[in-house]
Order: C-alpha cells, then structure tokens, then sequence
C-alpha cells in the first residue's frame, strides 16, 4: 500500500537562484541560534549608503549589530556566517531586489 503525499520526506526545490541558497544559510544559522527560519531576505541599503546590510536585518532578533564580511557581532555573540561572496556581491549593488529604495 502506498502512503499519502502527506507521508513522504519533503525534498529540497533546487533552482539556480543564488539568493535561494544564501536563505537556506541564513535560515541554518537562525535556527542554531533558536530563532524561526526566515521566508525571504529581508531588504537593505549597502554599506555604501550607510549601513543595514541584509544580514543585520536577517540576523537582528538576534541582537547582531554588525555584519561584516567574515562575522557577525552583537551584545555577547559573534559568529562566523560563512556568506562573505554574497555581502561583497550586495555592496556591488548586485542583487537589487533586496535593496530599499534610497
């Protein structure tokens, strides 16, 4: 007997949107740090327009009030998030569907 569509493993959805894996990231530190996972990037101004990176708003419930391009910082917690390509990409103004509109 087969089992039900409700009984089956969920499966990963592969694309070929980088910003689908840096979720799938983001999400994977949130989670180890006891937070809910996030739908979507959140939307950002570069650091070139004075700060409010993607990862700081991603990250911000969890007190992180800095993101560079190896760690982020906040009040007693530093990590490494691994995701150094996709902020310098952000900065390049790459990825504008993420930005806010200045």
């Amino acid at each position: 007997m087969r089992g039900s569509v409700q009984d089956r493993p969920l499966r990963p959805v592969e694309t070929a949107d980088p910003l689908d894996e840096v979720l799938r990231r983001v999400n994977r530190l949130r989670v180890a740090h006891g937070v809910d996972p996030l739908f979507e990037l959140p939307a950002a101004c570069t650091s070139w327009d004075g700060g409010g990176c993607v990862l700081e708003r991603a990250f911000a419930d969890l007190d992180v009030a800095y993101v560079d391009y190896r760690r982020a910082y906040g009040r007693d917690l530093t990590f490494e998030h691994g995701l150094g390509d996709f902020v310098r990409a952000f900065d390049k103004g790459r990825f504008p569907e993420l930005r806010t509109a200045s």
